[in-house]
């Protein structure tokens, strides 16, 4: 019986330190846990601020923080195409609405948005076109028309500017 409990003993103590050694190990992930969510609060909180206050430099780098960090949320992407399109970034802005319809496709301000931004990218490219061909061109015309009608669009439906 005394072998039984001289062998017993350090078999426990094995046990009971390694039992120890998982707590702390959980402990420490739990606090890192909460850390890490404290983190991503202040940096959602601050992200909001500058898209309330329109600074949109800032919302660009805090929603591109938070779509790397949390890149299943598709009102991040939503906001952070948005920020793109007030800086006239429209190709990231674009990139950044069909990430957001990945995600939700039912979003009608998302689908809405990506079509306004795609109208004034359409009326930029018949813009460069007319500085880059002949006025005698007869497709000139064509794209002065094309252009006054997506302005007129995108301004009077939409009250956006088409710039």
């Amino acid at each position: 019986m005394n072998l039984f409990k001289m062998l017993l003993l350090p078999v426990l103590m094995l046990l009971v330190a390694c039992n120890a050694q998982n707590t702390k190990s959980i402990s420490a992930n739990k606090i890192e846990s909460e850390q890490i969510l404290e983190e991503l609060i202040k940096l959602k909180q601050n992200a909001q601020v500058a898209y309330q206050n329109r600074d949109w430099n800032k919302a660009v780098e805090y929603y591109g923080s938070l779509s790397q960090r949390i890149p299943n949320d598709a009102e991040i992407w939503f906001r952070l195409g948005n920020s793109y399109a007030r800086l006239n970034k429209h190709g990231a802005a674009i990139q950044s609405y069909q990430q957001a319809l990945n995600r939700d496709p039912r979003n009608s301000k998302t689908w809405h948005n990506l079509g306004i931004v795609q109208l004034k990218l359409a009326a930029n490219t018949f813009v460069e076109m007319q500085s880059n061909i002949n006025a005698d061109d007869p497709l000139n015309r064509r794209a002065t028309y094309v252009i006054n009608a997506i302005t007129n669009l995108l301004e009077h439906d939409f009250g956006v500017s088409s710039k």
